[in-house]
């Protein structure tokens, strides 16, 4: 069961027992493909793990293995025809795939492990510990194989995979007390309810508030050298972040400058972003609902309209560039955070146009506009210009 490399540099070859393509049609559209496959334990130390955000943690010092590390082991020694249910596998990344089912070989170009770093590493350790005993079995681990040509999106899923079941859940967040706050400025102010946990059902999103709010956050304070598109790339990390600055607020500075902005400007947020899916801008821009012939939408339907044809939702990979542009109008006065957008000179129906000239730029794909950086700087111009111009006047 050994893995050679193939002719091609940097490609690998990694054999299985059974592999199954699971593409999804966004996935398809976007030029990726998915596969699951089961394959031997001691075919993955072939694997680096360059693109993933740890490396083994125990490499260097037995000393730091911790529970999980152990019990990852315990399984390998004690159950290893259960290893493959009770672990939850590797995730490997790749630029290209050839699946070869006559040799059931799948060829890997530029493969690294984003995800089971840990799980290798004690592999590995079991490997080169028992390696040479005859009576050591090979047994089976699953792996996830993405097929992603961009290498930068490759990193954005590196990322979101390792912080989108962060600790700092909603559940671990409202448990601590980290959203008392946060909910009594949204229930106060706008009116709504938001969700303290995972299994809540009644409210609004907790982790889609957080995102709206840090779109409205002006450079001053989120630092110039910040993506304006973070919050549609790494859901995530807005609410990690904002845990974060909940338990540090007490004692960091900073900390406490941003929790209270979130604090303050959420019902705001929350607002606005209900405006704008529902202005009257939209309508009469032909941004079409499901497509139709050569006008098709990929990436996702841009919006919703009801019966009366009006559109009552614009998807968030056109809204959140717009909303990220309102963060020019946002300013601190005697301690408060508000939103002033101009009544002269700013016009919401050009920057709805703007949006729509994007969008369409884009080949009408509504999660590329979501992610690209151009899209939010070019609808930023606008509002930051007015903004200038502003100021300058004032003085």
């Amino acid at each position: 069961m050994t893995t050679g490399h193939g002719s091609k540099s940097g490609v690998i070859e990694l054999p299985y027992n059974l592999i199954r393509n699971l593409t999804s049609p966004t996935e398809k559209s976007n030029g990726v493909q998915t596969w699951f496959a089961n394959i031997v334990a001691r075919d993955v130390l072939s694997l680096d793990t360059r693109d993933n955000l740890r490396a083994y943690i125990a490499e260097h010092s037995s000393s730091k293995r911790n529970f999980v590390h152990k019990q990852i082991e315990n399984t390998i020694k004690e159950l290893p025809d259960r290893f493959i249910n009770r672990n939850s596998g590797v995730t490997i990344t790749c630029t290209n795939c050839d699946v070869d089912d006559n040799r059931r070989v799948a060829s890997l170009e530029n493969a690294s492990i984003i995800n089971g770093a840990q799980t290798q590493g004690e592999i590995r350790r079991y490997f080169s510990e028992f390696g040479d005993d005859g009576e050591v079995a090979d047994f089976m681990i699953r792996a996830e194989i993405i097929m992603e040509p961009k290498h930068d999106e490759i990193v954005e899923i590196a990322i979101a995979r390792n912080t989108a079941t962060s600790v700092k859940s909603v559940s671990q967040a409202g448990a601590r007390g980290y959203l008392d706050e946060l909910a009594v400025s949204v229930k106060k102010n706008a009116g709504l309810q938001i969700q303290l946990s995972e299994t809540d059902t009644d409210g609004e999103s907790t982790q889609s508030i957080l995102q709206y709010t840090r779109l409205l956050m002006p450079e001053a304070l989120r630092g110039v050298s910040a993506s304006r598109n973070s919050p549609y790339k790494q859901a995530g990390k807005c609410l990690s972040d904002f845990s974060t600055w909940a338990q540090q607020k007490s004692t960091d500075p900073q900390a406490l400058k941003l929790y209270n902005f979130f604090v303050q400007m959420a019902p705001v947020a929350i607002k606005e972003y209900r405006y704008w899916e529902r202005h009257e801008a939209w309508n009469g821009l032909n941004l079409h609902q499901f497509g139709k012939k050569g006008d098709k939408p990929v990436g996702g339907r841009p919006v919703r309209r009801d019966k009366d044809k009006k559109v009552t939702w614009v998807a968030p990979g056109i809204l959140f560039p717009i909303m990220s542009a309102l963060s020019a109008f946002v300013v601190q006065k005697d301690g408060q955070w508000q939103l002033n957008k101009p009544t002269h000179h700013f016009s919401e129906g050009e920057l709805v146009q703007r949006a729509a000239q994007q969008y369409r730029s884009m080949g009408r794909d509504v999660a590329l506009m979501g992610r690209s950086e151009s899209a939010y700087d070019a609808l930023s111009i606008y509002t930051d210009t007015i903004a200038s111009v502003l100021a300058e006047r004032s003085l």
